[in-house]
């Protein structure tokens, strides 16, 4: 369930994490698509990455906007670091770019999470005096963003935070 909506200005941070290709299959639930095994795998290696900020964690998300719905596109199952934090290997440092963002926070289990896409997506943005500026063409990320409010996938009080990055239309 969508709980609040505000458009914000976030500054560039850097993130440390786990990318893969994802072609998503959306006939499973959230808690168990190819996403979550990513997380599953990248948690037990958060402790390797140095010079964490807090309790912050990041699903980016760079798509070309040119592709069809359902298309593959890569996922990066991240922390947030300080600026100078070394890289463990088969990992990598995403510099996200400052962008203004529409934010859609969420509470209720995670496998409700494409309820806030579809929003986004199907209701939001057609209506809106925006349009989506991120993917590929601008190197702008849209992500999920986890913090103390997230506890775990089942329970009804989890939060969540998504981002999407916007323009005001020309």
């Amino acid at each position: 369930m969508i709980i609040e909506t505000k458009i914000i200005e976030k500054p560039a941070f850097t993130v440390v994490g786990v990318t893969e290709t994802i072609h998503f299959d959306s006939s499973l639930p959230a808690s168990e698509n190819k996403i979550a095994k990513l997380w599953g795998e990248f948690g037990k290696r958060i402790p390797e990455v140095q010079g964490q900020l807090g309790w912050r964690s990041f699903g980016l998300m760079l798509q070309n906007p040119d592709n069809p719905p359902g298309a593959p596109f890569e996922y990066t199952a991240a922390v947030q670091i300080h600026q100078d934090g070394e890289v463990p290997e088969g990992m990598l440092r995403i510099e996200v770019p400052a962008a203004r963002y529409i934010v859609l926070t969420l509470r209720g289990p995670l496998d409700g999470i494409s309820d806030g896409f579809k929003h986004f997506w199907g209701e939001w943005l057609p209506s809106s005096s925006f349009e989506y500026d991120g993917g590929t063409h601008t190197g702008k990320y849209e992500f999920e963003f986890y913090d103390q409010r997230y506890t775990e996938p089942n329970d009804p009080n989890s939060e969540i935070d998504l981002y999407f990055p916007i323009r005001a239309k020309a």
